[in-house]
């Protein structure tokens, strides 16, 4: 959790900390905006985080310290590699898992001219981290787009630009999320507020790869005028079967049209479209076995770039090997269609449309499909009584809802409808209505 709580001193904000800690079961805490002395950490940070261990950039802030890092020593290896007045990037690595993440937290200043050292260091964060999952969380104090605002500007400020700017260059995106819309209220004495979203969690490609069920959770303010940022990265429980979806490029394929002929030239007795939908059906069986037989596009592709590769220097060795320059010829046939099958599939996946398949756009469509993913999926839901369900419970939580007002099947009473159809017109008056 990120959480901006405008200062750490008073024991109300202390225990409100430790309370949503409790509440949703966290392992990581970065407190920002605290106010706190720096000879003063040691005994505030005893009460709010206990038997955690802790960090903060005290040192390097002109007055009161910005950000507080607590963590559970059980759950997390923590090594702080980077850090200033408004950037804390740490590594942490999960001590069940082993598995690796980088994170930063973040408190930005008020004027956009001293945020350029921050957006300079993300980006120089970005090339270290762009094979590695990386999150970034915390208080941007700005706007991304037009719709992060309730009131204000109708175009972008020069900040908004600047952040816009900065995102793009560190290849980030927002994660998937639930809870509050606007995470900032002013509140002024007197007239309505602004609401803003200024508190984001970001992550890269390579987190949604290793953390495929992540999701940001925006808490209400509480005793903040900032929402708390909750990042979950728990995955659910087994593999949910999938609906068979129709992959364009399989049309290509020389046996889809014998199977296709070869069922709809079947007779099937009663309306016509009752015949389609039948034949269709019957189709489906057929059409994953052609899918099956591709195998994985992914892996044959990369299979047949090494023996591409392989073929290649062995010509070299010996070039005038005629039986070596044919397996290549038939090798690049079978590499180049293996390759365009790949990114049609990809394409349709990612419903990427002003793209073509075929100019090497496997990357962005397998990243636009991830990016995808992790925005449709619905991770957290909450069901008419107030009650929060997560992960696997999600499903269950759909169902019970809709079993219980669509309700269930009953008895339907018979309708005589004998006399439904007594007034007709005649074939005169009926001749009449269509004629020219």
């Amino acid at each position: 959790m990120s959480w901006n709580v405008r200062g750490l001193n008073r024991p109300l904000k202390q225990s409100e900390v430790r309370s949503i800690v409790a509440e949703n079961k966290l392992d990581m805490c970065a407190i920002l905006e605290s106010h706190v002395d720096v000879s003063k950490l040691a005994k505030v940070c005893k009460y709010v985080f206990r038997n955690w261990c802790w960090t903060s950039n005290g040192g390097l802030c002109s007055r009161g310290t910005r950000i507080i890092l607590g963590w559970n020593p059980n759950v997390f290896d923590v090594m702080v590699l980077f850090q200033s007045d408004q950037l804390m990037h740490v590594q942490v690595i999960f001590k069940d898992s082993k598995k690796l993440l980088f994170c930063s937290f973040v408190y930005v200043e008020n004027k956009y001219q001293d945020r350029r050292r921050l957006w300079e260091d993300l980006c120089k964060h970005r090339a270290f981290c762009h094979d590695k999952p990386w999150v970034v969380m915390g208080d941007f104090n700005s706007a991304l787009n037009m719709e992060d605002s309730l009131f204000g500007s109708s175009k972008l400020s020069i900040g908004m630009h600047e952040f816009n700017d900065c995102i793009q260059k560190a290849d980030l995106f927002d994660i998937k999320a639930h809870g509050l819309q606007y995470t900032w209220s002013q509140k002024p004495k007197s007239g309505v507020g602004i609401l803003k979203k200024i508190d984001r969690i970001m992550g890269n490609i390579s987190f949604i790869d290793h953390f495929p069920d992540a999701f940001a959770l925006f808490h209400p303010f509480r005793v903040s005028d900032h929402t708390p940022c909750i990042l979950r990265t728990v995955a659910s429980s087994g593999n949910q079967p999938r609906p068979f979806k129709f992959p364009n490029f399989i049309v290509m394929k020389p046996e889809f049209k014998e199977v296709v002929k070869c069922e709809w030239v079947k007779t099937v007795e009663g309306i016509s479209m009752l015949s389609v939908v039948k034949k269709m059906r019957n189709l489906k069986p057929m059409l994953r076995k052609i899918l099956f037989n591709q195998g994985n596009l992914h892996a044959r592709v990369n299979e047949l770039r090494k023996s591409l590769d392989d073929i290649q220097s062995r010509i070299d060795q010996n070039p005038l090997d005629v039986q070596l320059r044919q397996l290549e010829t038939q090798c690049l046939q079978d590499f180049q269609s293996a390759a365009y099958d790949e990114e049609c599939f990809l394409k349709q996946k990612s419903k990427v449309t002003w793209l073509c398949a075929g100019d090497s756009n496997s990357r962005f469509f397998h990243n636009s499909v991830k990016a995808r993913n992790a925005r449709t999926k619905i991770c957290s839901i909450t069901d008419r009584l107030g009650v929060r369900h997560e992960g696997d419970n999600v499903a269950d939580a759909l169902l019970a809802h809709y079993k219980d007002f669509l309700g269930f099947d009953g008895t339907v009473e018979t309708v005589n409808m004998d006399n439904l159809f007594v007034n007709v017109l005649s074939r005169e008056v009926a001749d009449q209505m269509v004629a020219q």
